[in-house]
């Protein structure tokens, strides 16, 4: 009989043990922590304490999220996941996180030479419409714009928040402005000068690279608006656990293992403070640098968007902490208390992990309401569609396009992109990620017309309502019977309202401010009734915001908008009241001193 030699009998041995260690969930192949990353899936540290944490102090960490408005939380250490909390699988919208996605392609370019940091707009040919740009402004450069120093003060797509001076006012590189023109722009220039995609060149060479899980290239759009300028916003939708592959990147310097794919010199330059915004942090190229010392011994830099989106990259520790915020609702992390919850997570390693940790894959949810049925029941979607649909009576916003894929719809909405919708027994149309309930909308002969999310049916219903017709505002909040969000809960009582039923209305808000964020709760209300003084339906206006400050008397922004409301009716001594009161709320009210300024030179006059 043949027998094989000794070397291939342990070569043989070797690759069964590594099969097996390889299947085993509760394995650990020894990798050194500094070079340990996910694979196909995240593993988690089957004790914390193997990687250094205090499980008591951790745990306080834990209560302390739960009572955060945060809808997914994530601690990395030594590359393996410590913290895995909530919807950690779930794709929420990034908000301004993209321009550290962003500045990471640059440095893909960068790195091959393939892009000049110093070539100025003019150099590039970059102007803009419908307002051109000043001739001092074609001086910036590109590292200008990376910097969020550009001296140009430009309206842009996608705002939010914008430092902004006199056009002209301050030359290129002397003044940091957060202005989203740069970002926008920035985009633009590396796409014309390397001729990419900036969400296929993500995919490229950090989704597909860094294995993430949930990255669809449909998961980016370009938001235009036109009016302001022609450069496109560039929205990602990611959820915390490929966020923090791409955070543990940052934190190994640009290397995944044993691959290099930012060079060391990128990461360092572009996590450099450049420009102080606050005592908390200043700015480096599109990522945030932490300064206060709890933070700053972890080397801690972050990528933040509206709501508190977070990666928090602590090179030094090797660690990465991933925040995010449900923007989808309204839910947004306060920062000062997000900080803390880091330092907490901090102060929790309270020793040092072990040289080979036992690591198990992480376990995540999944979405109940994905389903797949026959593309026979889809036909009638398909096509594109107003919305909101006409039957509504509410001007269209947009037009959407529903196609079919495999099983499901796929729509995409010129200002919210590409997202899928599953069929659900009801007859409605379930959202991915967003989660959003959308409903078929059909016309007087019962033919499809498009279909209407929860938001605009509750809008149509106080637009009736506000018009004297409560029979159609009835039969409009009778598509959302049995949603029990606090859009349609705040317009449910609002029709009250309207309906000239205040104390059924004021019972209804009261009910939803003690079961939910009361604060979210002012401001929806709030918010209906700057709908209707946008509408010249001033007296309704009123009427909403009276409601307000009964049910949220010691809300200074609640008064401040009756006072609004009463100096659009003319009603000045009402309106210098409510402001003063507004101020005895909250004394650094400057809006309420302008508008009472305004008012009294108008008495004078």
């Amino acid at each position: 009989m043949q027998t094989r030699s000794e070397p291939a009998r342990r070569a043989s041995v070797f690759g069964l043990v590594l099969a097996v260690l390889l299947a085993a969930p509760g394995a650990s192949l020894g990798q050194a922590a500094g070079e340990r990353v996910p694979g196909d899936h995240w593993m988690r540290y089957a004790d914390v304490e193997q990687a250094g944490f205090d499980v008591a102090k951790l745990a306080a960490a834990r209560e302390t999220w739960d009572g955060l408005p945060s809808s997914a939380f994530m601690v990395i250490a030594d590359g393996a996941v410590v913290a895995a909390w909530g919807e950690v699988e779930r794709r929420f919208m990034c908000h301004s996180v993209r321009k550290s996605f962003l500045t990471a392609l640059y440095g893909i370019y960068w790195d091959r030479g393939e892009i000049e940091l110093n070539k100025t707009l003019a150099d590039l040919g970059i102007d803009d419409e419908p307002d051109p740009l000043l001739e001092t402004e074609k001086r910036a450069r590109i590292l200008d714009l990376l910097k969020a120093r550009s001296g140009v003060f430009h309206p842009a797509a996608y705002a939010g928040r914008t430092d902004t001076r006199p056009r002209g006012s301050e030359g290129p590189g002397r003044y940091f402005a957060y202005n989203n023109w740069d970002f926008n722009t920035a985009a633009t220039i590396l796409m014309q000068a390397t001729g990419a995609d900036v969400f296929e060149a993500f995919d490229e060479y950090f989704g597909q690279p860094l294995q993430m899980e949930d990255w669809r290239v449909s998961d980016g759009y370009y938001h235009y608006e036109r009016d302001k300028s022609k450069y496109p916003a560039y929205p990602f939708r990611v959820s915390a656990r490929d966020a923090a592959r791409f955070g543990l990147l940052y934190a190994r310097d640009g290397m995944w293992h044993d691959q290099r794919i930012l060079s060391e010199h990128w990461v360092r330059r572009s996590s450099a403070l450049y420009s102080i915004d606050s005592e908390i942090m200043g700015y480096g190229f599109m990522w945030w640098v932490m300064r206060e010392p709890r933070f700053t011994r972890h080397g801690m830099f972050a990528a933040l968007g509206v709501g508190n989106q977070m990666i928090a990259v602590l090179p030094k520790t090797d660690m990465v902490i991933v925040n995010r915020a449900n923007t989808y609702q309204g839910e947004g992390t306060p920062m000062p208390a997000l900080l803390d919850l880091i330092e907490q997570v901090l102060e929790a390693r309270t020793g040092a992990p072990v040289a080979d940790p036992r690591l198990v894959p992480l376990e995540v949810g999944s979405d109940p309401k994905i389903t797949q049925v026959s593309n026979d029941r889809l036909e009638e979607f398909l096509g594109e569609w107003d919305f909101p649909p006409s039957p509504l009576g509410l001007p269209p916003r947009m037009k959407i396009r529903i196609t079919a894929g495999e099983g499901h719809l796929v729509a995409f909405a010129p200002l919210a992109g590409t997202f899928k919708l599953y069929l659900q027994e009801d007859g409605s149309l379930h959202m991915e990620d967003s989660r959003e309930r959308y409903v078929p909308v059909r016309d007087g002969a019962g033919s499809f017309v498009g279909i209407a999310d929860a938001s605009s049916i509750v809008r149509a219903a106080l637009t009736a309502a506000a018009d004297g017709s409560s029979e159609r505002a009835e039969r409009l909040l009778a598509m959302v019977e049995g949603d029990e969000s606090m859009e349609v809960g705040v317009g449910r009582a609002l029709v009250d309202l309207l309906d000239g039923n205040p104390r059924a209305a004021e019972r209804g808000v009261r009910q939803l401010a003690e079961r939910s964020d009361p604060a979210r709760i002012e401001r929806e209300v709030n918010a209906v009734g700057y709908a209707l003084l946008r509408t010249e339906k001033a007296e309704q206006a009123l009427a909403v915001f009276e409601l307000n400050t009964r049910v949220f008397p010691e809300a200074f922004n609640t008064w401040d908008s009756l006072a609004e409301a009463h100096m659009v009716l003319g009603h000045d001594e009402e309106a210098i009241r409510f402001y003063e009161r507004s101020l005895e709320l909250n004394p650094n009210n400057e809006n309420a001193k302008t508008m009472m300024a305004r008012i009294r030179a108008r008495q004078r006059n």
